[in-house]
């Protein structure tokens, strides 16, 4: 048995890890699972594949917008969950389980001081039309939210 690095993973046999449905952290497990009727199981994943470059500044940046919209309105811990909206919800971009590994692998790279590299390196990577998809999914999701907290 692996070190548990977060109390929401238990990692079993051959590398496979089970994610607590309940957790925030994992939107679209809750999305998906909800459907099926299987709210408060246990859902079992097999290892994630090889993350692309793309990937990863696709979440990073993605993420970044979404912090930068929502900063002092929503706390910290929601970040992941509109991030997991707008990429596997919205766009359907990316394998959820990726995206909970880039988060959780990448979560040092998302301090202010290195946004400004994310930034640049998203725009050199990314192309301009998922760009703005990705920036347009960000603002509708900004007003949704600012518009409940005013009610």
């Amino acid at each position: 048995m692996k070190a548990n690095p977060r109390e929401d993973l238990g990692y079993g046999k051959r590398e496979r890890f089970r994610l607590k449905l309940e957790d925030i952290c994992y939107a679209w497990a809750i999305l998906e699972e909800e459907e099926k009727g299987n709210l408060g199981k246990e859902l079992w994943v097999n290892k994630v594949g090889k993350v692309s470059k793309e990937e990863r500044y696709l979440a990073l940046y993605t993420r970044w917008l979404i912090s930068h919209l929502l900063s002092g309105i929503v706390s910290p811990k929601k970040y992941r969950y509109y991030t997991a909206l707008i990429l596997v919800k919205n766009l359907k971009l990316m394998s959820c389980k990726k995206l909970s590994l880039i988060l959780d692998r990448n979560d040092s790279r998302l301090t202010k001081t290195q946004a400004h590299n994310i930034i640049q390196t998203a725009h050199k990577i990314l192309n301009k039309d998922l760009l703005k998809q990705i920036e347009l999914e960000a603002l509708k999701l900004a007003d949704q939210v600012i518009k409940r907290k005013e009610n």
